[in-house]
């Protein structure tokens, strides 16, 4: 080499290393600047952090330079990075383990953990595992009700941060379907976990005006702000969007699932689940708007004058339409959550709709499902209420008949105990179709065949011990109990199975809490189940009153609102009273008018006055203690409740409209939600003779009660009463408890109460005018003689013991 060519050698070189030096002063990091203290981002996700680095490698006599140039994205780490951050995240509940630390401390360690790894380190991945993680460790710790300690707060500030995050990744389509599902079930976990992060229960807060009520939804109060509940609601509202959206997508336009692409049934019940945990349904089963709860005063107005009020007639069965937004099945205004389930419903059946019930393909997600599955699908769609589409009915039809036809095939087959059904699930499934009906949502005789099928494979199989339900947990019969009483279901040999192992466990004082004994109790005054219908229905009264008192004793505890309401209003239905039974009266009574949480539940204080206005004529001693003033204020928010404006069914309007044209002088929804109320003159004979001034003294009141499907059992509660009414053989249903209890309060206010029947009355024709006057002269003795023409007369005769017509 000759010192020219050095020389040139050097030269350029020397130039090369320049440019170098030149470019490595142009590249400035850059990285995302997430202030934690304020849970937000300064730059966007897509802001790159850049690494330069120079590797120089000498060959020979040759300098040669080597330039790598890395670009990482935040929260787009590769495989292997996100893999080591991933195990510095699992980690820490097992190096925790042993050092005392608490649930709540190891999940905090487990999202501060998280939070202090680099975000160029991390991707979607890890952050659904860090809140997985810490939700899990969660769920092996007690609930949390609205009282945190310091950790804790520390928690809900870490769980933020996180959640912010998770946010953000959603919005920029960073997670798969899966994660998205693991991610709403790890915020559902923590919102059951810690009450106060999220507000689950809707209530109405209410003001009273003597004569109305004012209103405003607390909830949505907490939503407006920027606390936890907006954060956690967004980002839910975003996973449920972006699951929708994937679902949609998946489906073609026959809604079949497309190949390769189909949704993990494991996944969509875990999403579900979830979503009903942390968003369940604004109005408890049957009602028509959340609970009500007002403020407690010294100086309550107690003014009740009742003005007629204007009565607004919709059609039978249908939702009564309301002003508010708390309709569960208010198919109008379709939130997110609410489409969420309407695309699962379509992917569960593959867009088939009802037809999937009777299919024979083995393919659909829904029949792959396990035990578990099916009953967390069941338990979702009713704990949502959501049942707004065909499609969700169709689900929970399919669900009913699915699991009818798994009972069957395993007791046909004598599977081996590793099969074996667990209650359970089937309890749970039946409890959901309990609170569909309860919602007027009718899944045809799917519900009677599936407690059938749960009758015959715990209860009366050849085989069974003594205690058929000895091995089912109290959860079990207070669930299956529920589902009989929502669901109007009189399956007599599965709720004497039920009430049987219930009271066999409070003698042995085994298990069954202050919480599962009322709803025990309730079901069975909700069913009307008296001492004529054995004697565990005599008994269980007594021994749940008794059992009650030894635990309040026990614990000086007092017993909560809704329980003890609940427990008043069913001992007043059931109107068996002993020693035991007043002691609890008495009790509930004095517990709920010093009430020193200072707000009482409407619903709670109208329960304690149906109550207390029969037990001071049935039995004094259970109410002698209560104060005048909480009296008067329990009347006063019956009365303002009875005097509101009314809704009533198109049957009632029919019966309105035949007495005018018969000239019967009436009122609809008068005092105490009489259907149709008639004043006699105090020795009239006849019902047309009625005063349209219902002032009068001495006169006779009437209350003509019509009395729809939801007043009485189904028609059918079994295979084999289904099979004799295809036969053509009557059969009444039972009328329920509150129908009872409704009875007595109007005939104790001096009212004569005349029954009409829905399944009396829809049996004749609507368009047959005379024969509807003629069915009500004789429930009425509305006139001895009816002259519809020269030739066309009706003479009155008494209706039937056997309630016959000719229609029958």
């Amino acid at each position: 080499t000759t010192p020219i060519k050095m020389l040139a050698y050097k030269t350029v070189s020397t130039i090369f290393l320049a440019w170098l030096c030149c470019v490595d002063a142009l590249i400035v990091p850059s990285s995302v600047n997430y202030n934690r203290s304020s849970r937000s981002f300064s730059t966007s996700l897509q802001a790159t952090a850049s690494k330069t680095t120079h590797k120089r490698k000498n060959r020979g006599s040759k300098q040669t330079s080597q330039i790598s140039v890395t670009t990482q994205e935040p929260w787009l780490a590769d495989y292997s990075t996100s893999v080591r951050s991933q195990k510095k995240i699992q980690s820490v509940p097992s190096k925790l383990r042993g050092k005392n630390a608490s649930p709540v401390q190891v999940a905090q360690a487990v999202l501060s953990t998280f939070l202090n790894i680099p975000s160029s380190e991390c991707n979607a991945a890890n952050v659904v595992c860090a809140l997985t993680t810490s939700a899990k460790t969660l769920s092996r710790g007690k609930h949390v009700n609205n009282k945190l300690n310091t950790t804790s707060e520390d928690l809900q500030t870490a769980l933020m941060q996180t959640i912010d995050i998770l946010n953000l990744l959603v919005t920029d389509k960073r997670l798969t379907a899966r994660q998205l599902c693991n991610a709403a079930w790890a915020i559902a976990k923590h919102v059951e976990y810690d009450a106060s992060l999220f507000s689950r229960d809707k209530y109405i807060l209410v003001k009273d005006s003597s004569k109305s009520y004012s209103t405003w939804d607390l909830s949505q109060q907490q939503m407006s702000g920027d606390g936890t509940d907006k954060h956690i609601d967004d980002v839910l509202n975003l996973i449920a969007l972006r699951m929708v959206e994937h679902l949609e997508q998946t489906r073609d336009r026959k809604y079949r699932i497309k190949t390769g692409k189909r949704a993990q049934p494991g996944e969509l019940s875990m999403l579900l689940w979830a979503y009903a945990a942390a968003k369940p349904r604004d109005c408890p089963p049957g009602w028509e708007q959340p609970r009500r709860i007002e403020q407690l005063s010294d100086t309550q107005n107690t003014n009740s004058d009742n003005d007629f009020d204007v009565v607004t007639f919709v059609e039978d069965g249908q939702k009564i339409p309301q002003e508010s937004k708390y309709m569960a099945n208010d198919s109008q205004h379709r939130s997110v959550t609410s489409r969420l389930f309407d695309a699962a419903a379509i992917a569960f059946c593959q867009g088939e709709g009802s037809a999937v019930i009777v299919s024979e393909k083995d393919n659909t997600l829904l029949k792959n499902c396990t035990w578990n599955e099916l009953s967390n699908i069941a338990w979702s769609f009713a704990t949502r209420g959501a049942y707004a589409s065909k499609e969700s009915e169709a689900v929970m039809t399919f669900i009913a008949k699915e699991a009818t036809r798994r009972i069957r095939l395993t007791q046909s087959d004598g599977l081996s105990n590793e099969r074996e059904i667990l209650p359970r699930d089937c309890v749970q499934i039946a409890w959901a179709l309990g609170m569909m009906e309860s919602d007027n949502v009718s899944v045809g005789d799917a519900f009677v065949h599936l407690v059938d099928a749960i009758n015959e494979y715990w209860i009366t199989r050849s085989g069974r011990p003594s205690q058929p339900l000895k091995g089912w947990k109290c959860a079990d019969l207070v669930q299956m109990a529920t589902a009989l009483a929502h669901g109007r279901l009189d399956n007599q040999s599965v709720l004497s199975a039920v009430y049987e192992e219930a009271l066999r466990r409070l003698r042995s004082r085994n298990g069954l809490s202050i919480s599962e004994i009322s709803i025990l109790l309730w079901s069975q005054a909700r069913m009307h189940l008296t001492k004529n219908f054995g004697a565990e229905f005599a008994e269980f009264p007594s021994a749940a009153s008794q059992a009650l008192l030894q635990r309040m004793g026990r614990s000086s505890m007092k017993m909560p609102p809704q329980e003890g309401a609940n427990v008043a209003w069913s001992l007043t239905a059931l109107e068996q009273y002993d020693d035991d039974v007043i002691n609890l009266l008495q009790k509930i009574f004095n517990t709920a008018s010093s009430c020193e949480e200072g707000v009482i539940q409407l619903e709670h204080a109208h329960q304690l006055w149906q109550s207390y206005f029969l037990l001071s004529a049935d039995c004094p001693e259970a109410v002698k203690h209560v104060p005048e003033e909480f009296t008067k204020y329990l009347e006063h928010k019956w009365n303002l409740e009875k005097s509101r404006c009314k809704k009533s069914s198109k049957k009632h309007q029919a019966i309105s409209k035949t007495l005018d044209l018969m000239r019967v002088a009436h009122r609809n929804e008068y005092d105490e939600d009489v259907d149709v109320a008639i004043v006699l003159e105090e020795n009239s004979a006849w019902t047309h003779t009625a005063a349209s001034d219902f002032d009068i003294k001495n006169g006779r009141k009437v209350a003509v009660e019509f009395d729809g499907p939801h007043h009485f059992t189904v028609m059918a509660s079994t295979g084999e009463q289904l099979s004799s009414i295809q036969r053509g053989i009557k059969i009444n249903p039972r009328v329920l408890g509150h129908t009872v209890l409704k009875y007595r309060l109007l005939k104790l206010k001096g009212w004569t109460v005349v029954r009409i029947p829905y399944y009396e009355f829809d049996k004749i024709p609507q368009f047959a005018s005379m024969e509807i006057q003629r069915y009500l002269q004789r429930a009425l003795k509305t006139h001895d003689k009816i002259e519809f023409s020269g030739v066309d007369v009706s003479e009155y005769k008494a209706m039937p013991s056997s309630r016959t017509s000719r229609f029958d």
